[in-house]
């Protein structure tokens, strides 16, 4: 065979987890370049695409089925050339190529298979495909063994077909259309979501189930802004469910992917950083409007999840962990009752397992998931966190309070429940866990997921009132800035002292939300002046000036089959809804002309890709209810004279406000940041920086409040504005 066992091909010198994973398979892989497509075309055969990601259950079963079964090796090495990509590192590549199978199948996912021509054209597509036919799915090497026949004797007429294909995506990428943005359409995206929505497990539909947290943001910030009870109620089940199912890891923190049943008890079990960044946000956006600590518990247990097992010792945030264990789906994750009580002893063990769900037989391939869905004092029951915490010595942190419009006070709830042996309990679980088994980890450090990791610690520190989360923040964009860019621009991965690739729209959009984040949480005008610079270059990079909408990949870059605008806000929000999000925030900071320009022409191409599906533009139709609501922007002047716990006082509740009241845009401007802040921020020079204390300037829409020096009188305003909407 071409490939000798144990000798690597050519994905051994890259640095992706995934790619690695695959070095050593008897499959001749050429990682995504023109020497794989050169080859292509010197040889006369088609190529052989494969698109995955390290911590995909399917990507693994096909690997381990296909890719390293010698005679498919063989056949592939033969009849094609096989080209392997990671699609978080080449998320462009993705894109476009998994356009290619929804629109031969109406579906996709991953493993993504592709056939195509030397140029790139695909002619066949398809995911995950067993080795051989089986229960009516057609196998891999029949496959394989058909397509290239068809190469051989019929090529002009795939060829045609791959022409064909490639027109018609072209096609679909010109088809665009306008429509101004009004709250008819935001007021059908509820309806779509209430049409579906599970009222006995929420979520919305049937199984699989995916958080999509940004489905549920929409909902509360929806919500709030019509008094809709629906809706919160909607996200509060919702939200309550699946932290009592499964899905949340209740021994070591963080949520896996999606749910497999209706009831979100059995997961994919693979943890995602943006599922869990999202995640982050949406609990801390719940307890922000509620006041309920369960939200609070699980936002904290995400975090203490992302610090511990997801950050790099530098301070960026690593991709995830997988589903499989010693190559077994969710080995590490399930437990019997022996397990259990062999760590915790036979009385505290049957406690626990009577708690959480874990019982003879179990609930998956014979073991348990540990789960609260049966408890219905989940909500007594605390966190491994806790237990973390008191160890580092945080304990101080559980008084640190912020305090909302109405002046109620949020903070974290004295534990003196009875709760302190689950902790001890589920440290001791955890430990076992760590030494029965090794679970995976994708350490690649992306821009863009980073972005989103960087706005949930952000979030954290200002609604929960602490500034550790706040400083993971601003360590992780450090890390970003210092290692990810490069001639000015952004890269898009590192991982191993290696950063590579050319960034792509959601690198610029996720790191400019993020630096916009910070400034919110610090009130430092660097991030502002940064964010307002980055999102210049995707401007000019990645807009399009005459039909609005972002592409996916610069206009200087790798130019692949079809130049496309990706809006659909699936597992993450697209670039395209986040690029929308940031133009609106600077455009409201900066009171910029041309950025309030460029924002319309956004929204306008957005909802008009909502037609019949505005539910699935959800994390867009947040700046949607930003612009059709009244705006609030808040100028704070502030005298060098206020120091120390006065001034982090001051500015923690400012930046608290900015987290919890839609559509609260707040600036900072003091004698030391008064010139440069003028200078992204022009209208802020007519602001005088008082001699003592602070001045507050509040305008609500095109009405703007008499200047005040007491932050209650803005924090009343405020209140009666939400009241009136």
């Amino acid at each position: 065979m071409d490939n000798p066992k144990n000798i690597p091909n050519r994905l051994i010198h890259e640095k992706s987890p995934y790619l690695l994973q695959h070095a050593y398979n008897p499959v001749q892989w050429f990682p995504w370049g023109e020497e794989a497509f050169e080859k292509a075309r010197l040889e006369n055969k088609p190529i052989f695409l494969s698109v995955g990601y390290s911590t995909c259950h399917w990507c693994h079963v096909m690997e381990q089925e296909s890719f390293e079964n010698e005679e498919i090796a063989a056949l592939l090495n033969r009849e094609y050339v096989c080209v392997k990509v990671d699609r978080e590192e080449r998320p462009d590549v993705d894109a476009v190529y998994m356009s290619v199978c929804q629109a031969m199948n109406g579906q996709g996912g991953w493993p993504l298979t592709i056939l195509m021509a030397p140029d790139g054209s695909p002619f066949f597509s398809g995911t995950y495909f067993p080795p051989h036919a089986r229960y009516g799915s057609p196998g891999l090497e029949e496959l394989l063994t058909a397509a290239a026949g068809q190469w051989r004797a019929q090529k002009e007429r795939l060829l045609e077909g791959a022409e064909q294909i490639t027109a018609y995506l072209k096609e679909q990428a010109e088809t665009e259309s306008w429509a101004a943005p009004g709250m008819d359409t935001v007021q059908q995206a509820f309806r779509q979501f209430a049409d579906s929505f599970d009222p006995e497990n929420g979520g919305f539909g049937g199984a699989p189930k995916f958080p999509t947290p940004h489905n549920l943001i929409f909902l509360m910030e929806y919500g709030k802004r019509t008094e809709n009870q629906d809706a919160l109620a909607m996200a509060e089940t919702t939200l309550t469910q699946m932290y009592r199912g499964g899905i949340f890891d209740h021994i070591g923190g963080g949520f896996s992917r999606y749910s497999t049943d209706e009831r979100w008890l059995v997961p994919h079990f693979e943890k995602m950083l943006y599922d869990n960044a999202l995640l982050t946000m949406a609990y801390l956006e719940a307890y922000g409007q509620t006041g309920r600590k369960l939200y609070e518990c699980v936002a904290r247990s995400i975090l203490q999840y992302v610090e511990r097992e997801l950050t790099d010792e530098n301070g960026g945030f690593f991709c995830g962990q997988d589903a499989d264990s010693d190559g077994v789906e969710g080995k590490y994750y399930v437990f019997t009752p022996g397990e259990i009580k062999a760590v915790l002893g036979a009385e505290e063990g049957e406690k626990f397992c009577a708690r959480y769900g874990i019982f003879p037989g179990g609930n998956f391939a014979g073991k348990s998931i540990p789960n609260l869905l049966k408890n219905e004092e989940y909500e007594e029951i605390c966190g491994v966190f806790d237990d973390v915490m008191q160890e580092e010595g945080r304990a101080e942190a559980c008084g640190k309070k912020c305090k909302n419009i109405h002046g109620e006070r949020w903070g974290i709830a004295n534990r003196d429940s009875g709760c302190g042996n689950d902790a001890q309990d589920l440290r001791k679980l955890y430990e076992y866990r760590l030494r029965r088994t090794q679970l995976h980890k994708d350490d690649k450090i992306l821009v863009s997921w980073n972005g989103f990791m960087i706005c949930a610690f952000a979030k954290a520190g200002a609604v929960l009132g602490e500034a550790r989360y706040v400083d993971m923040a601003v360590r992780a964009e450090a890390f970003l800035r210092e290692r990810l860019v490069k001639d000015g621009r952004l890269l898009v991965r590192y991982r191993d002292g290696d950063a590579v690739g050319e960034g792509k729209l959601e690198d610029y959009a996720c790191y400019s939300l993020a630096l916009l984040a910070l400034y919110r949480v610090t009130f430092q005008t660097d991030y502002l002046k940064w964010a307002a610079a980055w999102t210049k270059l995707l401007l000019e990079q990645f807009f399009d000036r005459e039909n609005g909408g972002c592409y996916l990949y610069a206009k200087d870059g790798e130019q692949l089959i079809v130049r496309t605008k990706e809006t659909y806000d699936g597992a993450m929000p697209s670039g395209n809804s986040v690029a929308a999000r940031v133009l609106q925030q600077l455009a409201q900071l900066t009171g910029e002309d041309e950025m309030q320009q460029t924002l319309e022409k956004q929204l306008y191409f957005l909802a008009g890709s909502m037609a019949g599906f505005p539910s699935g533009h959800s994390y867009a139709l947040l700046t949607i209810m930003n612009v059709l609501y009244p705006t609030k922007e808040l100028v704070c002047t502030l005298s060098s004279a206020v120091i120390g716990e006065e001034r982090r006082g001051l500015l923690a509740q400012l930046a608290c406000l900015t987290e919890t009241v839609p559509g609260l845009a707040v600036l900072v401007k003091t004698e030391e940041n008064g010139k440069e802040l003028c200078e992204w921020a022009p209208f802020t020079r007519d602001y005088p920086v008082p001699e003592t204390g602070a001045q507050f300037y509040l305008c609500v829409g095109s009405e703007c409040r008499q200047p005040t020096a007491e932050l209650g009188e803005v924090l009343r305003w405020l209140g009666e504005t939400a009241a009136d909407k």
